[in-house]
């Protein structure tokens, strides 16, 4: 059976059916477990986090902790744009600019 992209061939809501249909069978025929159902002998898994994994946790934590806004770095520059002391480097903008351009298309 081929499947096409443009999903004019083998749709996935088939597939998931026929899946489905295909442990329920096998399931039927070893007897009366029910779904859901775990052996008390299995239920010893255990699970351990890398440390990388903690790491992220705690980065995580850091960055939900840190708000979006620097209320300070914006009231300093709101009193400087009033005062009429902000200046604009435009040199500066454009070497950025071009600078940036060069790292995306490089």
């Amino acid at each position: 059976m081929t499947e096409r992209i443009n999903g004019q061939g083998f749709r996935p809501a088939d597939a998931a059916s026929a899946r489905r249909s295909e442990p329920a069978k096998s399931a039927g025929s070893q007897g009366a477990s029910r779904p859901g159902t775990a052996d008390k002998a299995a239920s010893n898994d255990t699970v351990s986090i890398t440390q990388s994994g903690l790491l992220m946790s705690k980065l995580e934590e850091i960055v939900h902790g840190t708000p979006v806004v620097d209320s300070e770095r914006v009231a300093a520059l709101k009193d400087t744009i009033a005062s009429g002391a902000y200046e604009i480097d435009d040199q500066r903008i454009a070497d950025r600019l071009l600078r940036f351009e060069r790292d995306i298309f490089a």
